[in-house]
């Protein structure tokens, strides 16, 4: 009965962090403000930066003040921003929101998969992380799905009010962190910043685990520049279908209701994933499909739609196993501080991506960028392939 109740309350938590009625109309409201895609990619890039700097110094906070605890502080702050955003109109108030939500965001992602994995280890089941996470992400991504359309009829009738109705969800996980045991190891009171640093240089800065971050970096940071055009090439399709210009957002909302559902199906199934296929046939394969798909869009721009479904579904099983694998490979001593390192080298990835993907669509089309980047995608996973094995 405990553990399910330990279980059930972390479920919930997710829930809390998937809840999202912004989530198919973040890209038109920005840009709805008057901002280019070029200004999008920048401040994608203000959230990116934010990442990277904060990675680090809440991982070793989490691993100091618990890890329920930075999950916590996390869930307030991003909590603040999100009603931040839906009250800001000019692009330095967005960035100065999109900064503040970074932080806010890195104090759970590396705590989050640290407490759940000791929670695991505390019960011998640390080989069930991917199937636990990757149940909860399902979980939280259904409930993404049954958000996202009513964010966006929300949105057809304001634009803020997603921002304020998802505020007030994600401050639900306050109440549900504070019912949920601390875990993490007993010498936590004793890891120094000189333990930290030295915890990521021997385990994050060689090999195996630096190349497969550096792998894994790669493909982030093309499928997160996807995020940047998959709202307006949906609007564009609904407009192009018959959809009245006042229901666009209610239209696009149902398609990412569709890509979540399809993304939380293979959630479910990622437990599934890592017994049958494998960590280093996954990585081994879907570089090259998600590249050749974008690579695709140059000659066949009707594969659009199908595309953004792939590169949901595949990044949603992506980050769990990639986790798992970081994971199994690090000492619960740091571990929160390891995988916010492992954060920190992808929000980094992702940062060119997203300006350059930017400046790219603004001289082009969204399509003709992603279909740029398919190659590169390609071209670099092949040639780090060649030069070692990513994936041990």
């Amino acid at each position: 009965m405990v553990r399910f109740s330990v279980y059930a309350k972390y479920f919930a938590y997710v829930t809390t962090t998937y809840a999202s009625f912004t989530a198919a109309i973040w890209i038109l409201f920005v840009r709805a403000q008057g901002l280019s895609f070029a200004e999008v990619g920048l401040l994608n890039a203000v959230w990116w930066v934010g990442l990277v700097a904060a990675e680090i110094p809440t991982g070793y906070v989490g691993d100091r003040i618990g890890r329920r605890n930075g999950m916590l502080v996390g869930t307030v702050v991003v909590t603040l921003a999100t009603a931040g955003m839906g009250l800001s109109t000019t692009f330095w108030e967005f960035a100065l929101v999109y900064g503040g939500w970074a932080v806010g965001q890195t104090f759970r992602s590396g705590s989050d998969d640290a407490w759940l994995y000791e929670l695991l280890a505390e019960r011998n089941a640390t080989a069930e992380f991917a199937a636990v996470k990757g149940r909860a992400t399902a979980l939280g991504l259904a409930v993404g799905a049954l958000t996202a359309p009513v964010g966006g009829a929300l949105a057809d009738d304001s634009f803020r009010l997603p921002f304020f109705a998802t505020a007030a969800v994600t401050a639900l996980g306050i109440p549900v962190l504070l019912s949920v045991p601390e875990t993490g190891d007993e010498d936590a009171d004793t890891f120094t910043v000189a333990a930290a640093v030295r915890v990521i240089r021997e385990r994050l800065a060689r090999p195996p685990l630096r190349a497969f971050v550096l792998y894994f970096a790669l493909l982030f940071g093309v499928v997160q520049m996807t995020y940047i055009f998959d709202q307006p090439v949906a609007q564009d399709v609904a407009l192009a279908a018959g959809v009245p210009e006042s229901a666009t957002k209610t239209a696009v909302g149902v398609v990412y209701a569709g890509f979540t559902l399809v993304a939380a199906a293979v959630s479910y199934r990622t437990g599934w994933l890592r017994r049958r296929v494998g960590i280093r046939r996954w990585f081994a394969a879907v570089p090259f499909l998600v590249g050749a798909l974008f690579a695709a869009l140059w000659v066949a721009p009707i594969l659009a739609v199908p595309a953004f479904f792939v590169a949901r579904a595949v990044n949603t099983a992506s980050v769990t196993l990639g986790n798992q694998y970081l994971n199994d490979r690090i000492d619960s001593v740091g571990r929160a501080t390891v995988l916010s390192s492992a954060s920190m080298v992808y929000s980094l990835a992702a940062v060119p991506f997203e300006v350059i993907g930017g400046v790219v669509a603004d001289a082009t089309s969204p399509l003709g960028a992603l279909a740029l980047f398919g190659v590169v995608l390609v071209v670099g996973a092949g040639a780090m392939r060649a030069l070692g094995r990513p994936v041990a």
